[in-house]
């Protein structure tokens, strides 16, 4: 893998000589993806150029405060070929981009993609290279923090805008340096982001104080599901579509239900599976002991961090008199 050193020579070289760029992330942005993609939106200004930037699920309002200045759009300008550079952030898996089939088809002499992420990333689909040059650092805490590396390599200035991008994706992602990913280094980054103008007031309102009394509605009904499978260890919970409905709420409110449930005394593991729109489940795990619950989301086809990660499955959350099950779809004739 390239140094920090070696992959801000190759993105100086890349931006350079491009002139339509796309700045895209993963389904399901958070404060780590949003804040990456707005920090590199500045890079990309610094050099003298424009970028369109797309994400493919709507950022959730509590980070309005970043975007407001900002346009991130839900439909994409113009076909992937069109672009010189694509940079895709924080994404685990390629394949969690609906751009992945356009990746793979693209002419690499014409269109260069760069992956940067904090998560072990698998960057092939459908058996194809989808990515040409991948910055992966799976000891950071976040991809804001290795973005701000590299706005230090790159000697691009900070402004109080893009620090509070930065430090939004770190608080985010270290549970406000309460959780395992918590750093030296990404601390000591804090530190310097709220010396350059950073409004902390302003992220720990809107991404700790914002609770609604239908998300803690919500979070009563998942608290009181909780389930302790004394065999293997995991403390599982269930949400459901008609939990979202009776409560009032979007698929938001579960945000830190999971990272809430690692700090339980009981248990190794933390496991919330939580209905989505169109016949699909996404499950998050956590653990603060030495279980990977990495291999054990990639067992269902997904990944990330041995401490943190997660997947989606088909089917449905079904409650029987021995608890709540996953009931699959019937398959195809």
């Amino acid at each position: 893998m390239a140094t920090d050193t070696q992959f801000a020579q190759t993105l100086d070289r890349l931006l350079k000589r491009s002139q339509h760029i796309l700045l895209t992330m993963t389904t399901g942005p958070d404060g780590d993806s949003v804040g990456a993609l707005l920090a590199m939106c500045h890079v990309v200004h610094h050099y003298g150029k424009t970028c369109f930037c797309y994400s493919p699920d709507p950022i959730p309002p509590m980070f309005d405060y970043l975007t407001k200045d900002y346009r991130i759009m839900r439909e994409m300008e113009a076909a992937v070929h069109s672009y010189d550079l694509v940079i895709i952030f924080d994404t685990g898996d390629i394949k969690r981009t609906p751009l992945a089939d356009e990746l793979i088809k693209r002419d690499p002499a014409k269109t260069i993609v760069v992956n940067i992420d904090h998560h072990p990333t698998t960057i092939d689909h459908r058996g194809q290279r989808a990515v040409d040059h991948s910055h992966v650092d799976t000891n950071a805490s976040s991809t804001t923090q290795m973005m701000h590396r590299l706005l230090r390599h790159l000697r691009v200035p900070l402004n109080h805008r893009v620090a509070t991008s930065l430090l939004t994706g770190i608080l985010t992602d270290t549970g406000h340096f309460s959780n395992l990913g918590t750093t030296q280094e990404a601390m000591g980054i804090a530190a310097e982001l709220l010396a350059k103008g950073a409004d902390h007031r302003t992220i720990t309102e809107a991404t700790r104080r914002n609770k609604s009394i239908g998300t803690l509605q919500l979070w009563g009904r998942a608290l009181s599901r909780l389930n302790l499978n004394k065999a293997t260890g995991v403390v599982s919970t269930v949400v459901t579509l008609q939990d979202l409905e009776d409560c009032g709420v979007d698929g938001e409110a579960t945000t830190g239900i999971s990272n809430f449930l690692n700090s339980l005394s009981e248990g190794k593991v933390a496991l919330v599976l939580q209905e989505e729109s169109g016949g699909m489940i996404k499950g998050s795990f956590r653990t603060t002991s030495n279980v990977n619950v990495a291999e054990m989301a990639k067992q269902f086809g997904g990944g990330g961090h041995p401490k943190a990660a997660g997947f989606q499955v088909r089917g449905k959350l079904v409650k029987t008199q021995r608890g709540w099950r996953v009931e699959s779809p019937p398959p195809l004739r």
